[in-house]
């Protein structure tokens, strides 16, 4: 069964703790349409100052790193072109899983760069939103965009990146799984790469080591070959650390062929049997966060623990502290088979940090599918615990643990956890939500059973549920026409919840700014006028959506001249809706009153109050807007002299 817990009827004024609308306007520099979520997060759609980006670097190669593709590279199929196209372009993507394309971005951005470094952009900052001054010049970047469906960059966004990163004469990689996925403006610059010979990854791992000799490249040669058929790199770099084990009698051939033949799972599992609760617990952090910065993992890994150790507490006890010199470092990283590595700090000059990883390459997804599937009574423990970082690095983390549990974890209901996260008050849980929903859609196998859950929690009509849909409907995807986007739209809009209304608001917003979409867009946002949704929440989403169309605020300005111009009849009807508006009609007219009596030494307020004039009566003379003025004074007789003075002081202030 789902496990959301039972929730009030869609009769009822609120959700559990949705705060009631409030009229979209704030003093100082925060007009704009509220999404009305106050409890954790907090969004914004209108003239709000702007959050700060996302931080830019997720961390600096470590001295392994470099040296590994110095000593450890060999060279993969396709390899030359991807070099001379980064060399002419200043970028390329690398496509292909398991054929070492991370090495060859590696060995790309520092070898055969003549640089000493590199940096792994932040996968949370789309590469629109890099800027010039922010790049270091002469830096060469890696953004790994493995793991991610469909197009993880849009064309827009490549095209920027590109042309900012020649600015400032930096370097990019990009790596995809799969070249369908490269941008159709990146295809000239996107190769897929051919996985190199795995023995001789291997023997150039061996080659590394001071005391390495023949017969210790003889034990992959000849030994451990017939296992690394097709294999991947990182599988050959662990046959090498196997061959080490087994020249020194730590195993023998059978046992160290066992190990390679053995799936990750499989892996998992016989080394969680020697793991107590605090190696569970540490696993499961570094899983989740791996290649973080060690200090923050080990933090969560605390919490994770003593979290786990209280739930198995009778309910009189009280949980004994663990002794904070029980366990040094090292055995740590020994029992849970992870490593650390040095690396400059992404901020502060001069400084390093210490970030920790699994020694297999492959352990991270089965080390929490492992932990979910085995372990259900603890679920609801990791569940809460995966949500509790906030922070856009830590969600894009856990929307891939979600989308792998959900993708290859057997249930009847694969979908009850993203549901559960769906419809809760903390905007940061249903926003990883509405993420591993837009992965899950780009999934060929799950797109049919996520569409049929949204569609299903539009039905039953909740708001946070209809806040999660909207967000998701909200986000381009290929699969998705523009049609069917509004058709939801409107669907979830009639709900009388102000949170999916204000979602629906910050939905439609992007498909009016599109010339490709405005005329739909705008004709749809038209029919919510109409008389047969009167008792639905439609005529309120249309309202939300007019103040835009009209040029309520300052930053919608450009687009509604562009609407007036093109759809003079649409824009009409969206401002008689707004004007008739029992809430929203006397605050325009209120504030463009006051307005009024700044015009004549304000050029700001004066360009306002004369572009809501022109909308309302084109001929700001007397006579012509006689009939407009006494339409909007017989709606609000109470406010007769303020219309009046509105009309009377734009045509003063009136450019000639």
């Amino acid at each position: 069964m789902s496990e959301i817990q039972e929730k009030p009827a869609e009769t009822a004024p609120l959700s559990p703790d949705e705060p009631r609308y409030l009229l979209n306007v704030a003093q100082g520099d925060m007009s704009g349409v509220q999404t009305g979520d106050v409890n954790g997060d907090v969004n914004y759609y209108g003239n709000s100052k702007a959050k700060p980006e996302t931080e830019l670097r997720a961390r600096y190669a470590s001295p392994e790193e470099v040296l590994d593709a110095q000593e450890l590279f060999v060279t993969p199929g396709g390899f030359a072109s991807a070099r001379a196209a980064l060399q002419a372009n200043n970028a390329v993507v690398l496509c292909g899983k398991g054929t070492g394309r991370t090495h060859a971005a590696r060995r790309l951005l520092t070898y055969e760069s003549g640089l000493t470094t590199f940096v792994y952009l932040n996968r949370a900052r789309p590469l629109d939103h890099l800027q010039p001054d922010e790049l270091d010049e002469g830096t060469a970047y890696l953004l790994d965009l493995g793991g991610t469906n469909d197009r993880p960059i849009t064309d827009w966004a490549f095209e920027q990146g590109l042309n900012v990163m020649r600015q400032a004469r930096c370097l990019l990689v990009v790596l995809l799984d799969h070249r369908e996925q490269t941008p159709v403006t990146a295809a000239r610059h996107s190769y897929t790469l051919e996985a190199p010979p795995p023995v001789e990854v291997a023997q150039a791992a061996l080659r590394r080591l001071e005391d390495v000799d023949e017969a210790m490249l003889q034990v992959v040669k000849a030994d451990l070959a017939p296992a690394l058929e097709g294999a991947s790199p990182d599988k050959a770099v662990f046959a090498a650390r196997l061959a080490v084990e087994v020249h020194k009698n730590q195993l023998t051939v059978t046992e160290a062929l066992d190990k390679l033949q053995e799936e990750a799972t499989d892996a998992v599992a016989h080394w969680f049997e020697k793991l107590d609760v605090r190696g569970h617990a540490y696993s499961f952090a570094v899983a989740l966060l791996e290649n973080h910065p060690y200090e923050h993992v080990l933090s969560r890994g605390w919490i994770l623990d003593e979290r786990i150790r209280a739930a198995a507490l009778p309910i009189d006890k009280n949980l004994r502290p663990r002794g904070v010199l029980e366990q040094p470092k090292i055995k740590l990283l020994h029992d849970i088979a992870a490593a650390t590595e040095i690396r400059k700090h992404p901020t502060i000059v001069g400084q390093t940090e210490e970030t920790i990883r699994f020694q297999r390459q492959d352990w991270a997804t089965a080390v929490f599918t492992y932990m979910w599937q085995q372990y259900p009574a603890a679920r609801e423990i990791l569940r809460n615990w995966m949500c509790d970082d906030t922070s856009e690095e830590a969600r894009d983390a856990v929307t891939r643990a979600i989308y792998a549990i959900v993708t290859t974890v057997p249930a009847r209901e694969p979908l009850a956890l993203v549901e559960h996260l769906a419809s809760q008050t903390a905007v940061g849980r249903r926003t990883i939500a509405v993420a591993t929903l837009v992965r899950l859609t780009e999934n060929a196998r799950m797109r049919g059973p996520a569409e049929q859950a949204m569609h299903q929690w539009v039905e039953d009509g909740y708001a946070y549920p209809l806040w999660t849909v909207a967000r998701v409907y909200s986000t381009p995807a290929p699969h998705r026409p523009p049609h069917a986007v509004l058709d939801m739209f409107t669907k979830i809009g009639k709900s009388k919840k102000y949170t999916p209304q204000n979602a629906v608001v910050a939905g439609v917003l992007p498909l009016l700014l599109d010339e490709s979409t405005q005329q739909v867009a705008l004709d749809t946002v038209v029919s919510w006028t109409s008389p047969k949704y009167r008792r639905t929440g439609l005529p309120r989403v249309a309202i939300g959506l007019a103040l835009w169309v009209i040029g309520f605020y300052k930053q919608s300005r450009a687009l509604s001249v562009v609407l007036n111009a093109q759809h003079p009849n649409a824009v009409q009807i969206l401002l008689d809706h707004v004007l008739n508006d029992d809430m929203f009609g006397p605050y325009v007219l209120r504030r463009m009153a006051d307005r009024a009596k700044t015009a004549t030494w304000d050029d700001d307020d004066a360009t306002e109050l004369v572009w809501f004039a022109q909308l309302v009566s084109p001929e700001l003379g007397w006579w012509r807007r006689r009939a407009a003025v006494r339409r909007l004074c017989r709606r609000y007789p109470y406010m007769r002299s303020a219309i009046r003075r509105i009309f009377r002081v734009a045509r003063r202030v009136q450019p000639s």
